[in-house]
């Protein structure tokens, strides 16, 4: 196989370094604890076209923001302003290795084991990855997907719970980081379909589920699904960092110019697209709940209430909808993807 060419590093890893603070709510403070951690490795002796599009993607490279020459600047100017040592030490740091590094506990010690990885976005595997594997005790796909589930793996279909992994990482919840450490509030630009599309795309089964030669696209209908789906999610995190505030700075402004961005623009569009009173109700619900917040009140307890409110709706409508309903939205889907996709 001819890999292609990888981006340069520090195209990419500069936008890895958004996404350094802790998990405090969502799914990704559930999904890795260090114990459940296999290592990719174990992926790959079955995913091996996953696991080359995983190496050729700055998720995999991740872990070098505080060596590689092009980035250790920026992380070690964060990492002193947030009290630590030097930039050597995000891989101890609860504030870094959550998002920045995939750690692996083994008997009485937890270490740096990889970059952002398999396990990251899908759960950690300890608990699911041999049953989901076991195609010949059980040569039902369906039953097997059932299973590895249930014992807490999650698979690209499940948009809700696999987007609030990229939420989790993608919006800041530090105040501190950003107003004090001078990090970015957000991976600027994101957004839950073209960055899925590009360097991070490792789809090898056609819809029939036998393995292609191609890392294929995805389909419309989970396009337009992750579009509104990611919209919603971007709106709960951010609420949820905005109801959080202690001061006005950069976090502050950060958070509540994404807010009203979706407020009063996006959302309205969306559900204009979907037919506007006879758009999902589920929609209609989350504009009903936040149409009328104060984002610049000094009252944070409706902005949480509101999130908390939302929660709900937005579970519902992913997993009410597959897409093929939401034709609407084509026009918003974005057309260039993150990155190219690696293929074979």
């Amino acid at each position: 196989m001819i890999a292609m060419k990888a981006p340069k590093l520090s195209s990419l890893l500069l936008p890895i370094l958004l996404s350094a603070a802790p998990a405090v709510f969502g799914q990704a403070s559930s999904t890795m604890h260090p114990e459940k951690v296999v290592g990719n490795t174990v992926c790959a002796d079955c995913h091996e076209e996953e696991f080359k599009a995983w190496k050729s993607s700055a998720h995999s490279r991740a872990d070098s923001v505080h060596r590689d020459a092009k980035t250790r600047k920026k992380a070690e100017e964060i990492a002193k302003k947030m009290g630590l040592k030097n930039a050597a030490a995000m891989t101890s740091s609860p504030l870094c290795t959550e998002c920045h590094f995939t750690r692996q506990k083994k008997g009485g010690s937890t270490k740096v084991i990889s970059g952002v990885s398999c396990e990251s976005c899908h759960g950690g595997g300890k608990d699911y990855y041999e049953v989901h594997g076991e195609k010949d005790k059980i040569g039902d796909r369906a039953e097997r997907q059932k299973l590895s589930k249930a014992a807490g793996m999650l698979y690209p279909h499940d948009t809700f719970l696999v987007a609030e992994n990229c939420f989790n990482c993608h919006i800041v919840r530090d105040e501190k980081l950003v107003n004090v450490g001078g990090h970015p509030a957000r991976s600027k630009g994101f957004n839950l379909v073209s960055w899925t599309q590009g360097e991070v795309r490792h789809n090898f089964y056609t819809p029939g589920y036998k393995r292609g030669a191609e890392n294929l696209g995805t389909v419309q209908d989970r396009k337009r699904k992750m579009l509104v789906v990611g919209m919603l999610l971007d709106l709960e995190y951010s609420l949820r960092s905005l109801s959080k505030v202690t001061e006005s700075g950069t976090f502050r402004n950060a958070m509540g110019k994404r807010c009203n961005a979706i407020i009063t623009g996006e959302l309205p569009k969306v559900i204009e697209k979907l037919g506007g009173d006879s758009a999902p109700a589920e929609l209609l619900e989350i504009q009903t709940a936040v149409k009328d917040l104060k984002l610049t009140s000094s009252k944070l307890e409706p902005i949480a209430a509101a999130a908390d409110k939302i929660k709900g709706p937005i579970a519902a409508f992913s997993k009410s909808q597959d897409g093929s309903g939401l034709a609407g939205v084509d026009p918003l889907i974005p057309s260039s993807a993150k990155g190219e996709p690696w293929q074979p």
